[in-house]
């Protein structure tokens, strides 16, 4: 409508042409969002741009953030479980940064049978599959 009036268009010919009232437009416009290009910069005191930010950006930071957010409920969701449950799970599945070990190894830390300490891991996933907060990790298998 710019190129046809040789202007900005009034809310009254926007409305005409959209089938739509005068206030919705002025309203729309109203709260419309500022457009900026990808090469402006931020501030005319800065060199900065949207493009140099957005290609400074290191790839892989989503997979991390990813991973930390999943680490987070991770820990949130094991509250629920007592601390011996909770040191062999994470020992176990090799959670915090750690290698999984195996039952004979947990076990030799904790003084257990490699018996017990299956029983224990056994216990506390059960505990997690019926614990509400498990519904949260489950987002993260899609």
């Amino acid at each position: 409508m710019e190129q046809v009036y040789e202007r900005q268009p009034t809310p009254e010919e926007l409305a005409e042409d959209l089938e739509t009232t005068a206030e919705k437009v002025s309203h729309s416009l109203a709260h419309s969002g500022r457009h900026l290009s990808y090469d402006t910069p931020f501030s005319s005191e800065e060199d900065d741009t949207l493009l140099d930010v957005l290609q400074s950006a290191e790839p892989g930071t989503d997979k991390e953030m990813m991973n930390e957010s999943l680490s987070i409920d991770v820990s949130d969701t094991m509250r629920v479980l007592g601390e011996k449950e909770r040191e062999v799970l994470e020992l176990f599945f090799g959670l915090k940064n750690q290698h999984a070990h195996s039952l004979e190894e947990i076990g030799d830390k904790y003084h257990l049978t490699r018996e017990r300490v299956r029983q224990i891991k056994d216990k506390a996933l059960e505990r997690l599959r019926h614990s509400t907060r498990s519904r949260t990790l489950k987002t993260y298998l899609g």
